[in-house]
């Protein structure tokens, strides 16, 4: 899901939930327009029809990255400027949270920007038991969790997520748990 604004007359594209490699600011939606993201990384959008659709007259919207100026640019993910009700993001919600083949039910993912002097200068990210900090284009340190013991010590001290004792009897048992 993403947000499409209007600023000064001008459409943009807006997803604050993409994590690490998301848009760090809004995107003109325009195509080709090159945006700088963090370090040394760019982002752009680009229209093109992509293999799983049907009606070539469609073309998505492509939000590609890519980290170095030199490196190729990876498409991310794509949208349209279709206007969606709250009842279909209830059901793309529902979809997310509830089945077997969203990401989202086996996997734990989280993300955080580092901001100094109102700046992005890095991200802080988790998927299931690795965790790295990225400093520009470098990673600065990660971390491998053994335990979901460890898991919550650094949620605590790289993102400041503190669980109640509740919500850690909550992961007990489920796919995501780190047995260790």
């Amino acid at each position: 899901m993403v947000n499409i604004i209007t600023i000064a007359g001008e459409k943009y594209m807006v997803d604050v939930g993409f994590g690490g490699n998301g848009a760090t600011a809004p995107v003109l939606l325009e195509e080709n327009t090159v945006q700088e993201r963090l370090g040394k990384g760019t982002m752009r959008l680009m229209r093109s029809k992509i293999p799983q659709q049907t009606d070539a007259e469609q073309p998505m919207w492509i939000y590609q990255i890519r980290h170095m100026p030199n490196s190729e640019w990876e498409p991310t993910y794509c949208f349209t400027e279709t206007e969606f009700l709250p009842e279909d993001y209830e059901m793309m919600n529902f979809w997310t949270s509830q089945s077997r083949r969203s990401l989202f039910t086996y996997s734990i993912l989280v993300a955080k920007m580092v901001m100094e002097e109102g700046r992005l200068v890095g991200t802080v990210t988790m998927k299931d038991a690795e965790a790295k900090k990225r400093v520009g284009n470098e990673v600065a340190e990660t971390r491998t969790c053994k335990s979901e013991g460890e898991r919550l010590q650094v949620l605590r001290e790289w993102f400041g997520i503190r669980l109640t004792e509740e919500e850690e009897r909550g992961i007990r048992g489920t796919v995501t748990e780190l047995r260790g």
